[in-house]
């Protein structure tokens, strides 16, 4: 029919649980990561001690964490000990090959809700995330409608408005505009965006992000070039300035 608008592909807004899988041995966390990603967990890989604090000391959302004892650059323990000390809330069950009272003792007085001697059958391990997740904790619940400088973004219809008059976002332009919404006015950095949006290492160098931010920004803001809402953070990445939580 003339004048008929082909409609938008919808991209589900319920998100999968998220899951941090710290542990330096390819053959362990690969068999975490199938167990949790076919029972339809989002998971990110950190395989030495550093990047899992990093990844949860800059605020990145986990429904729970699988943090392993023994790994280079920081221990699960020492990782624990600065998580629950910043406060983050995620569910993190420890494991480790050292299961002995002492051990298990230790990791649980610095705040792990679980411990997981090695060697564990994939169930059980999934029986055990599921549990923690159950019980609470993880990260704060994601908007599901904001308001910026005239646009109005309903993520759980995807749908978009300036003035009543419908907007289109690319599904990269939705995924980026929903993961900083999460963040709350916090700066996202690159490695963040690879890692939570593009699903590809941090360590990897792309100007993908940076081209639908600036997207973004031509859509958001009416002086792309002098931006109120979209707002790039000088050797960091980018955060989103002004706007409203409607839901």
């Amino acid at each position: 029919m003339l004048g008929q608008v082909k409609p938008e592909k919808k991209i589900p807004f319920e998100a999968p649980p998220r899951a941090l899988v710290a542990d330096d041995h390819w053959y362990t966390y690969n068999a975490i990561d199938h167990t949790l990603t076919k029972a339809g967990y989002d998971v990110v890989i950190a395989d030495n001690g550093k990047d899992a604090a990093d990844l949860l000391l800059d605020g990145a959302p986990f429904d729970v964490v699988i943090l392993d004892v023994v790994m280079p650059e920081l221990d699960g323990f020492e990782v624990l000990r600065r998580a629950r000390r910043a406060g983050v809330r995620a569910p993190i069950i420890m494991v480790s090959a050292m299961g002995t009272e002492s051990d298990r003792v230790r990791g649980l007085d610095l705040g792990a809700d679980d411990y997981l001697p090695k060697p564990f059958s994939s169930r059980e391990l999934l029986a055990r995330a599921n549990a923690v997740r159950r019980r609470g904790g993880g990260t704060r619940p994601r908007p599901k409608k904001i308001r910026v400088g005239e646009v109005v973004v309903d993520f759980e219809k995807y749908v978009a408005y300036r003035r009543e008059e419908p907007m289109h976002f690319t599904p990269l332009e939705w995924a980026v505009l929903r993961h900083l919404a999460h963040r709350q006015g916090k700066a996202v950095s690159r490695a963040e965006f690879n890692v939570k949006v593009l699903k590809i290492p941090a360590s990897i160098e792309t100007r993908t992000i940076d081209r639908h931010t600036y997207s973004l920004r031509c859509k958001l803001d009416e002086n792309p070039k002098k931006p109120r809402h979209v707002l790039s953070v000088t050797g960091v990445g980018y955060r989103l300035a002004e706007f409203e939580l409607l839901a």
